[in-house]
């Protein structure tokens, strides 16, 4: 396992800068995943750490080795990492045994050593039965798991991963998600991750680095990050949430969109206030009190119905329980009640929002 430390990193191409500033400790053992939308340099500080690009100034450190830096550079073979990337870049030529076997062929390890560390590689991701067959003879999954063994085969301290799920159908993605995960635990090894998609991080991370314009936004846990945003940029890409204005005062919250007041949470704000309220965090029901609206559309998904309710000037968004919403249709009066919501002082969350996006 590895420890990776970026220092004051920057990287520009000419007059655009890609990544500004970027300090950061990913700790020995951890998962963690860069996460952001496509742009935003989360890919360019994976190449950094893996030794494919240099920093325009910075250091990274991969334990107590300065790896690039000032006039220190050590090339990706001497880094003890491991990466796969998003195109899995098997050889088309290469049995899966041979594929995998790479790495230690390079080193000159001994051919019994490498029979025996390719023989439990294939093993560990379930390959050992196709150790004889072509690339173009897998799925785009089996395809993944060699790219996936050859990168661990060498036993590298650091894994780091580009994006290696993003060609694979949904229900195969979901699976290889767990699949990465308990393998990477199960070996100890320290993982870089990166993607763009939320789900896929929230599932498998320890902790996620949120990049927007080069810039980390906000980093934590999956917890961390989806419940206690520090900004509008993180609470809208990491789930599904909408932003309403109001005014606080006196331990409430007028919500001028649904003439409608709920209680400030901490009862510390003041003025004029944006809340974020995520639609799963919202109760609907046809029993009289709360805030009244109008079911306008739903949509039935089986666990969950996705539905839409105006209220006040606003239609608001709530994702209810598939099984106690099919009673409902659109045009009845329903009730709601906001279980959870965040608030961003100075009521211009939507117009940050616009200035991050």
């Amino acid at each position: 396992m590895s420890s990776v430390t970026i220092k004051n990193l920057t990287k520009r191409y000419g007059e655009v800068q890609v990544l500004s500033e970027f300090n950061e400790v990913f700790r020995d053992g951890e998962f963690v995943t860069l996460l952001g939308p496509s742009g935003c340099g989360k890919t360019t500080m994976l190449r950094i750490i893996a030794g494919f690009e240099k920093p325009s100034t910075g250091e990274v450190w991969i334990d107590d080795q300065l790896v690039s830096g000032g006039k220190t550079f050590i090339p990706p073979e001497r880094r003890d990492i491991g990466m796969v990337f998003q195109s899995y870049a098997v050889w088309p030529h290469m049995t899966v045994f041979d594929n995998v076997a790479y790495p230690l062929k390079i080193k000159h390890v001994a051919r019994e050593e490498i029979s025996r560390r390719v023989g439990h590689m294939l093993e560990v991701v379930h390959l050992k039965q196709y150790a004889d067959r072509l690339p173009n003879q897998l799925s785009g999954g089996q395809q993944q798991r060699v790219a996936l063994a050859r990168a661990l085969v060498a036993e590298p301290k650091l894994l780091l991963l580009d994006e290696p799920l993003s060609n694979l159908d949904a229900k195969l993605r979901e699976y290889m998600r767990f699949e990465i995960k308990e393998l990477t635990r199960s070996l100890g090894i320290s993982v870089v991750y990166v993607t763009h998609d939320q789900t896929e991080a929230m599932a498998m991370s320890d902790r996620i680095f949120l990049i927007n314009g080069g810039v980390v936004q906000q980093s934590g846990t999956p917890d961390e990050i989806y419940n206690r945003p520090v900004n509008p940029f993180v609470a809208d890409f990491l789930g599904k949430v909408e932003f309403f204005g109001g005014t606080a005062e006196g331990g409430s919250i007028h919500v001028t969109d649904w003439n409608a007041d709920l209680p400030d949470p901490d009862g510390s704000h003041r003025g004029a206030v944006d809340i974020a309220v995520r639609p799963e965090n919202i109760r609907m029901s046809g029993e009289p009190g709360g805030i009244r609206g109008v079911l306008t559309r739903l949509y039935y998904l089986g666990d969950v119905c996705d539905c839409r309710v105006k209220v006040g000037e606003s239609e608001v968004r709530v994702i209810a329980d598939g099984h106690a919403s099919r009673g409902f249709t659109p045009g009845d009066e329903v009730s709601l009640s906001v279980r959870e919501f965040i608030v961003f002082e100075g009521g211009s969350a939507r117009e940050q929002l616009k200035i991050l996006t």
